[in-house]
């Protein structure tokens, strides 16, 4: 539109000066073209700026999302407002936690709004300026010609164009504008809420501790409370505040479905992989079974916690609701009858307990039902740290837990006798609660040892290999580091159900970001304390990555042979990645790093040199790859077969049964006789001695018959290679004893013994059969 008006207006100029009157003058035709070019000029510039006016408002940001969310927004705040004047005598601890991080959602979501909302009203702002800032139209003239009616005209749909994009501009810029004022607006009542909740959580911690009742020896009948007109709204808006926390917290739901694909994959697959290979389990699993739906409930419900430290009440006990369905149903394949109804009856009180705690009710028929339920809850516990030593014996992790859960309810009869009912149902959920995520937690250890098993069996199946192999040396490591895992994962939800997480990880941070200085070098003891865990993760990493594939030492097949080869490549990644990663983590610059580096390097000169060299040695080894794991070597006067190469030293298990180390300059620096380089044959000897039955004997029929015999007896062999016939040779002659060597191949060097000793035994049953002799 904008290139056809600017056409025209060029061709009526050009034809302006044949459509003037002969008789005006020059000065006068030189005014209107000077005229006719401004008017063109300013034509051209308003339809540009208004064009880019328009393309910039598409541009600016889109309110209607945030008009449509916000009403919503509006209404949580109001929810959290209610929950909050809500004063109850016991103070429900977790409803101020939830509301505190939604409060943090929401102010972030408005601080985001506000950003976004003042960027456009400065962007629409700027417009309207540069749009008043356009020319105004000329006036118009009395006798017009073709020209001044064509300029008058675009004139009008300039105009006309500017009104509309100004009317836009406006009814945007109105409507940011009031946003602006309905954002602001809420976040400062987030602000007073977030206020709201810091005091009455402060005012927690010093009422808590304060009797809310008479003790129970001076209590009274409590009359009954009057129906609450407002009871139904309350209930409305926890219902809001709840479907809030889920919309807003979804991608804990997708984590525990990740980590659940994730377990429930590895496990088939390695099923499948055992019935592939016709796999016979002989010692079958405890709680791992093929299809492991349960198994993998379990799992993601016992992790699930540590995923979100302040959910609402009805949050946590929909978890603890769906670990122990996933828990029944595990034991219920794996559990004997009578043990397994015991479980069900301890599931049936933890539920009972959990309403009890949950329940509003602080009467005093309530408190005699907590204080028995509790009372119950102590000898329970008694019993359990009984019995659970006998169902989970190999998990010590649940002794602690159970006496905890002792302790605790003990502690919440203590406090609702003396009327702090506050303390005492705190008490009672976390321990319960604590157990029930100790219960989870101690399954799921066992569960990932045993696929842990099921994946070492599958890999070394897949391999050839089936030597047999005592994973009761790799179970109780493995214990160990899960349990560490576990027992941190624990104590994180359980400090959080007591309300002390806060105060115990604040003090963590502050001790360990605090900076430190030392000289000129600033530090902190969370980049020291992470330096040396990295290290440690790595180092595990490295040690335990082979059992994944099947790799413990003794497998003798070609596939577990480069797979040796490769593994020391992939340990030594993990080193250096482990290595990197520290020394990143200690956040020293890396000038500070090269001097303590120039400074290791003076101490390489000087006293280390030895086991660098074996270092340097290792990673040549690794890429030359001269032999490999499981190759029968010999070097130095020592033989045997290859059964780790390290990144310092190399192992070697003799044929006597003695495991030989041997550092790596030496194996690199010294000759290396590799007997199984390409293959496995090697050339053995026998040296028999045959006595003539007498003295006129034929020499050459009885040396026939014997090369017959002895070749069809290596024939017959399995362990010998045909397509390579023996030599037989007379080597001496002693009168009536004549002396035989034998030499043939054997197609496995570890087997050539017990290759020696068959075709030994065979010739000596051949011969006597033939009624020859062996000296």
């Amino acid at each position: 539109m904008l290139r056809a008006i600017l056409s025209l207006l060029l061709w009526l100029l050009m034809l302006a000066p044949a459509a003037a009157q002969p008789t005006t003058a020059k000065e006068d035709t030189m005014a209107v073209d000077t005229t006719a070019r401004d008017d063109s000029y300013r034509l051209e510039v308003g339809y540009t700026t208004l064009s880019g006016i328009s393309g910039q408002v598409r541009k600016v940001f889109d309110s209607r999302g945030l008009a449509e969310e916000l009403p919503d927004m509006v209404e949580n705040l109001k929810a959290i407002q209610y929950t909050l004047k809500q004063k109850g005598e016991v103070v429900d601890i977790k409803q101020l936690q939830m509301c505190q991080l939604m409060l943090v959602s929401i102010q972030e979501q408005l601080a985001e709004w506000r950003t976004a909302l003042g960027e456009a009203n400065k962007q629409l702002t700027g417009m309207q300026v540069k749009l008043r800032s356009l020319p105004p139209a000329r006036p118009r003239a009395l006798n017009p010609d073709a020209t001044a009616l064509a300029l008058e005209r675009s004139d009008s749909a300039l105009q006309a164009r500017q009104q509309r994009i100004g009317g836009l501009l406006t009814k945007r810029l109105t409507k940011v504008k009031q946003l602006q004022t309905q954002v602001a607006a809420s976040y400062i009542q987030g602000m007073e809420l977030q206020d709201e909740v810091g005091d009455q959580m402060r005012r927690y911690g010093r009422t808590t501790a304060k009797a809310n009742y008479p003790p129970l020896w001076e209590a009274g009948a409590t009359p009954k409370a009057p129906a609450d007109p407002k009871a139904r709204k309350a209930g409305q808006y926890r219902r809001q505040i709840i479907n809030f926390y889920f919309a807003n917290n979804w991608d804990n739901w997708a984590y525990m479905a990740l980590i659940g694909l994730v377990f429930y994959g590895w496990v088939t697959f390695n099923y499948r992989r055992a019935k592939k290979e016709g796999l016979v389990l002989t010692e079958p699993f405890r709680y791992l079974r093929p299809g492991p739906v349960a198994a993998t409930l379990v799992v993601m419900f016992s992790l699930a916690p540590a995923l979100e430290l302040h959910p609402p009440p009805v949050y946590l006990a929909l978890l603890q609701l769906l670990l122990l369905v996933a828990l029944t149903a595990v034991f219920a394949r794996s559990w004997p009858r009578r043990m397994f109804w015991a479980w069900l009856g301890l599931v049936a009180f933890f539920v009972w307990l959990g309403i009890t705690n949950a329940n509003a009710a602080t009467g005093l028929g309530a408190r005699w039902g907590l204080l028995g339920l509790n009372a119950l809850a102590v000898g329970i516990g008694a019993w359990l740290l009984w019995r659970l030593r006998q169902t989970l014996e190999k998990l010590r992790f649940l002794v602690p837990v159970a006496g905890l859960f002792v302790v605790l309810n003990a502690l919440a009869i203590i406090c609702n006798v003396v009327g702090r009912l506050s303390l005492a149902k705190m008490f009672s959920t976390a321990g319960v609660y604590g157990l029930t995520q100790g219960i989870g937690l101690a399954v799921f250890m066992e569960l990932f040892t045993e696929a842990f098993h099921l994946q070492i069996l599958c890999s070394r199946s897949e391999a050839g290999s089936a030597v047999h192999f005592d994973y009761d040396k790799i179970e109780p490591q493995l214990l160990r580091l899960l349990t560490v895992l576990a027992g941190a994962l624990w104590l994180v939800v359980f400090t959080s159900n007591l309300n002390v997480y806060n105060f115990i990880y604040g003090y963590f941070e502050h001790f360990l970001t605090a900076p430190r200085l030392l000289g000129s070098t600033e530090f902190t003891y969370g980049n020291i304390l992470l330096f040396f865990v990295i290290l440690f993760i790595s180092a595990q990493l490295q040690r335990y990555i082979g059992y994944f594939f099947g790799d413990v030492g003794e497998a003798d097949s070609v596939d577990s042979r480069q797979r040796g080869s490769w593994l020391v490549a992939l340990r030594l990644l993990l080193v250096l990645i482990g290595f990197a990663l520290a020394t990143a983590a200690t956040g020293l610059p890396l000038s500070k790093i090269a001097i303590v580096f120039g400074a290791l390097s003076v101490g390489i000169g000087l006293g280390l040199q030895s086991i660098v060299n074996n270092l340097v040695s290792g990673i040549i080894l690794i890429f030359e790859r001269p032999f490999h794991v499981g190759d029968f070597i010999e070097v130095a006067g020592k033989s045997g077969r290859v059964q780790d190469i390290g990144i310092r030293s190399s192992k070697l298990l003799s044929l006597t049964g003695s495991e030989i180390i041997l550092p790596n300059g030496d194996l690199l620096s010294q000759h290396v006789i590799n007997w199984t380089r390409t293959n496995d044959h090697i050339r053995a000897d026998l040296s028999l001695k045959m006595t003539a039955t007498a003295p006129e004997t034929d020499l050459q029929a009885n040396l026939q018959t014997a090369r017959e015999l002895i070749q069809e007896e290596i024939k017959n062999s399995p362990y010998t290679l045909h397509n390579l016939p023996p030599e037989i040779l007379l080597s001496s002659i002693n009168g009536q004893v004549y002396e035989l060597k034998i030499l043939f191949w054997i197609t496995n060097i570890r087997q050539e013994q017990l290759t020696k000793s068959e075709i030994l035994a065979g010739i000596y049953r051949r011969f006597q059969a033939k009624g020859l002799q062996l000296g």
